[in-house]
């Protein structure tokens, strides 16, 4: 039974910030500070799947080195998204939410943005109980954040783009390693700690090397539990037309300070082989375990505290281990590489549906109801390719073979104890769902160089997905037991892509691309009862939900040009594009029976310009930042939905910007210091096609009032470090959210009881880090 607080969501959670072709992030100055002529443009990617300075590479790609992202405390991708132009989150729970680039989103099981660890596909079907696996940061070498369609290199969940966490190898010929001890903490909340160990030891002198770590962190919480009151905007407490949202007490004794506490843990361990000049082995372990207490989700009404009034505790336990073998061989001017991996991941969800279940049936609001929700992802890949090996050749190629299998369950359980009287028994809901699904790809990419200037590209991916579906659900929420067995889909296709670039020098560059984004389609994983919806789906003109729905498409066109002039002291990067989007996978909500369906329905355009640039004045003195303007706009409304022709797509504000400087000074004949500020800016953004919602008075009149979560407020956030380094101790203060702005970032209203989440509390930390 999927708990749902709007009528319709198109893309729910979507940042759009434009598009980056440089490494911006929140650090990206540090490195310039004593090497002015070294910048992100130096830095080496793999973007195309093979090593190219960054700055070279002819697509919109972000890049952060592993240095930059330690240098400036980032646990995850969310403590850089607001400086990775075109990178959004949908959720502020770790595992639980959804990536979105370029306004490409909606919150449909197939994920728009594909995530990759060391080229390892981590997609999982998105539900609302689990969403994108997010890897902590440790021991990286970089991120990569890939914009636009990456459909010809990456597969069909990479339609608006692709996220590229690569790790740190071993290395054959050095002893060498790290340790790292932090602590912080946050107003109105408790404190925050961690520690980390890396050594990397060679076992074999220039043959055989082991790299191992752990890191454990301590995420103090900032939202307290108590007994209090709950609003549920549905209903006015006063009769018509005077609308009073409810208020009514929680019932609950419950108090916990600083309950949305969170513990991570993560071991990594890697074997580099190399029998000779030739071979390249690479067994690899990552093990990942995310433990939050409760979410970090606060009550709305007449307090202005960080306080929610549950009655449950609700854990979430997010484990997740990756196990890879990535074997390299050089056949001469060919290089042949074979990635075999595998995925398992297990999430425990676990919510108090209480205020939910009450809200569907009133007099069951003095009941405690439970829900326990786990899914559990099991994967295995095989990718090999041949790619060209001569740096100097005219044509440069890759070619490669991909295969996956992959198993999605999804259990659910909703209980209410002393619920008999009005449902006949305690056992609300129970959905036990499995989709099996298997991939078959044929991809290839070439570049030719018609002079040494002016390059052309062009690839092509050839695909096919099958789907088989198995659904159980019973109890009174799903209208008695319904059972599906064997559900399937099959689908083919192809996936082009064109590009060209002109060098007018080493350091001037222009380019522009088309290419076809896609996302798999599938058979709809809930059997929803005609009978009990029908009002719902009489509304969508419809007599029942679609067993399955297509996959959707777009074009995404860009124009680009990346430069660096004086030596590179000076960065400055731009592009426009343009992205045609059509049969848009979407959730439609049926409100009154609690569940939802995917369909195909609509289509959006996507508009965007942005400039970035840096210039390092001196030395020591840094400046840069940004700024994004993007129109992303419904061309062709959903029939039944409240998707109006030229709405604005959700969450993608208007504008964005950031900027940053840096000041470097040495400290002594042996210490470098580095002061650092920051800015970012979002504009205000939809959050909800509704203009109005509907509320029952205390009369039992219908009525409709303005729905005050149709816009997301705009909001600004500064951040400021203060960092000392001798080259091999490394310590940093720093002040994160200097001013303690909490704006309302997912606001739900009407689901029962109306709450929101924030950005984390002004945190004050320091850290320090020994190298060896």
């Amino acid at each position: 039974m999927k708990k749902n607080a709007f009528s319709v969501t198109f893309s729910r959670g979507l940042l759009v910030f434009g598009v980056s072709s440089i490494a911006l992030g929140t650090a990206q100055a540090q490195e310039a500070e004593t090497a002015p002529a070294l910048d992100a443009g130096e830095i080496v990617v793999t973007a195309r799947k093979t090593s190219e300075r960054l700055q070279d590479v002819p697509i919109s790609v972000s890049a952060l080195s592993g240095d930059q992202l330690r240098e400036n405390g980032a646990v995850d991708v969310k403590d850089v998204m607001r400086n990775v132009s075109g990178l959004s989150f949908a959720g502020v729970e770790r595992g639980l939410g959804n990536y979105n680039i370029r306004g490409v989103s909606t919150v449909a099981s197939s994920p728009t943005v594909g995530i990759y660890l060391d080229d390892i596909s981590l997609v999982t079907i998105a539900t609302g109980f689990s969403g994108a696996f997010d890897p902590i940061f440790f021991d990286m070498e970089r991120l990569e954040v890939l914009k636009g369609p990456q459909g010809t290199l990456y597969g069909g969940s990479s339609m608006g783009g692709a996220i590229k966490y690569v790790s740190a190898r071993p290395d054959t010929s050095v002893l060498s390693g790290s340790a790292a001890v932090g602590a912080a903490t946050t107003a109105h909340g408790d404190p925050s700690y961690n520690v980390e160990g890396i050594l990397n030891l060679p076992l074999v002198t220039d043959k055989l090397a082991m790299r191992t770590g752990f890191l454990y962190r301590r995420d103090g919480g900032y939202i307290d539990n108590a007994p209090g009151l709950v609003r549920n905007s549905n209903y006015s407490s006063t009769p018509s037309p005077i609308y009073t949202p409810l208020e009514q007490d929680a019932l609950t004794s419950r108090t916990v300070s600083d309950h949305n506490k969170a513990d991570s843990f993560v071991g990594r361990l890697s074997f580099q082989w190399e029998p000779d000049a030739t071979w390249s082995i690479r067994p690899a372990l990552f093990y990942q375990r995310y433990e939050q207490k409760n979410p970090s989700q606060f009550f709305l009404g007449d307090t202005e505290k960080l306080t929610s009034s549950f009655r449950l505790p609700q854990g979430t336990v997010d484990k997740a281990g990756i196990y890879s073998l990535d074997i390299e061989k050089s056949l001469g001017n060919v290089e042949f590489t074979s990635l075999t991996a595998y995925f398992d991941r297990k999430l425990n969800w676990e919510r108090d549906y209480s205020f939910f279940i009450g809200g569907l049936v009133p007099p069951m609001f003095p009941l405690t109801s439970h829900n326990l929700s786990r899914s559990r992802t099991k994967q295995f890949s095989q990718e090999v390719r041949l790619s060209s090996g001569g740096p100097g050749d005219r044509l440069k190629w890759l070619a490669g073979l991909y295969y996956s299998w992959q198993d999605d369950n999804l259990y659910q359980i909703v209980n209410t104890p002393g619920a008999e009287p009005f449902i006949g028994t305690v056992t609300g809901y129970v959905g036990d769902t499995t989709t099996k699904a298997k991939q078959y790809a044929a991809f290839g990419e070439a570049t030719f160089s018609i002079t040494d200037q002016l390059d052309v590209t062009a690839g092509v991916r050839l695909f096919q997905i099958k789907q088989e579906v198995d659904i159980m659900g019973d109890g009174p929420f799903n209208g008695g037991l319904t059972l599906v067995q064997g559900r399937k889909s099959n689908e083919k296709g192809v996936n082009p892509k064109v590009g060209i670039s002109y060098k007018a020098t080493p350091d001037n560059m222009i380019f522009a691309s088309a290419a076809k984004g896609f996302r798999p389609g599938g058979p709809n994983r809930f059997q929803i009862n005609p009978a009990l919806c029908a009002a719902d789906l009489e509304r969508l003109g419809l007599t029942a939900a679609p067993d399955s729905f297509d996959s959707d498409n777009l074009w995404s066109y860009e124009v680009g040009s990346k430069n660096q002039f004086a030596d590179g002291r000076v960065t400055l990067n731009g592009a426009l594009f343009f992205t045609d989007w059509k049969k848009i996978q979407q959730q439609l909500s049926l409100i009154n029976c609690g569940f939802s369906f995917t369909g195909n329905a609509g289509s959006a355009e996507v508009k965007g310009a942005e400039i970035e640039g840096r210039v390092n004045v001196t030395g020591g003195f840094q400046i840069g930042g940004n700024a994004t303007y993007t129109s992303a706009k419904i061309t062709n409304a959903a029939v039944g939905t409240a998707v109006q022709d030229d709405d604005q797509v959700l969450a993608v504000p208007k504008w964005m910007a950031s900027a940053f400087a840096s000041y470097g000074f040495d400290v002594g004949d042996t210490w470098r210091g580095q002061l650092r500020a920051e800015y970012q800016y979002q504009s205000k953004a939809r959050r909800m096609f509704d203009r109005v919602q509907g509320v029952t008075y205390a009369d039992a009149v219908a009525g409709l009032v303005p729905n005050r979560a149709e816009f997301r407020e705009s909001y600004d956030v500064v951040n400021a470090s203060l960092s000392a380094d001798n080259g091999s101790t490394v310590l940093r203060l720093y002040v994160n959210n200097v001013f303690d702005v909490q704006p309302l970032i997912d606001m739900e209203l009407g689901s029962g009881n109306d709450y929101a989440t924030t950005l984390r509390p002004r945190t004050i930390g320091v850290e320090v880090r020994q190298k060896f």
